[in-house]
């Protein structure tokens, strides 16, 4: 599967190590699927992959509101929206961050929400894709963090970015929890059953999410 191939290019950039022909092989081999803004050179270049599942099926064709019948047929014969993403930064000939994530459509039945509605609608104000979405990045300084996660995890932090769950962490970080932390598991995009939660598409960041997330209460 391209998804898993995509994830093992990834993770074999070292942050704060690996080089500009490090990350321009990378690209070269996902030049189909990648993109950036702006220029892009060895002094700075945010580079991007997106790898569609079902290439022919855009998302909001999918996800808009109404009886969702094309959805409802994909479900019948196994097939569902999902993508693979990959980024990296390459700044003064260095690679400084990484990252990669998927997100798969929730089955049909969950994107009502009890309230009524089309899913999220009601309680953030906007409408946001029916899907689990699940990532990971490796930078030097943490992004999102708050003071009662460093001091347990000084060199992780797990969190919730809209509907996002994302797993950050720093090269310090032990091999065993990066390991954990990038294990997804690709047959959520592939299997007859859509899933319906996070913890099957990234186990070990959804479990850290909510026992953190009870602490703190």
């Amino acid at each position: 599967m391209r998804a898993e191939a995509l994830l093992s290019d990834i993770k074999s950039l070292d942050v704060n190590r690996s080089s500009w022909s490090d990350a321009q092989r990378l690209m070269t081999r996902w030049g189909k699927w990648g993109q950036w803004y702006g220029s892009c050179d060895s002094e700075d270049c945010n580079y991007n992959v997106r790898i569609p599942h079902l290439s022919l099926v855009y998302p909001a064709f999918l996800f808009g509101e109404g009886p969702h019948f094309g959805t409802r047929l994909l479900e019948l014969i196994g097939l569902r929206s999902a993508a693979a993403t990959a980024e990296f930064r390459v700044v003064h000939g260095t690679v400084i961050n990484k990252g990669f994530g998927i997100d798969v459509a929730l089955p049909v039945s969950h994107w009502i929400v009890p309230e009524g509605g089309f899913w999220l609608t009601d309680r953030l104000g906007s409408t946001y894709w029916p899907s689990l979405e699940v990532a990971f990045s490796e930078r030097t300084i943490l992004n999102y963090s708050n003071a009662y996660s460093l001091a347990k995890h000084p060199n992780r932090s797990i969190v919730q970015r809209r509907i996002q769950l994302l797993a950050e962490f720093t090269p310090e970080e032990s091999t065993e929890e990066q390991s954990s932390l990038t294990d997804f598991r690709f047959d959520c995009i592939t299997r007859w059953t859509a899933c319906s939660s996070r913890r099957e598409l990234l186990p070990k960041a959804e479990e850290e999410f909510e026992t953190d997330l009870a602490a703190e209460r």
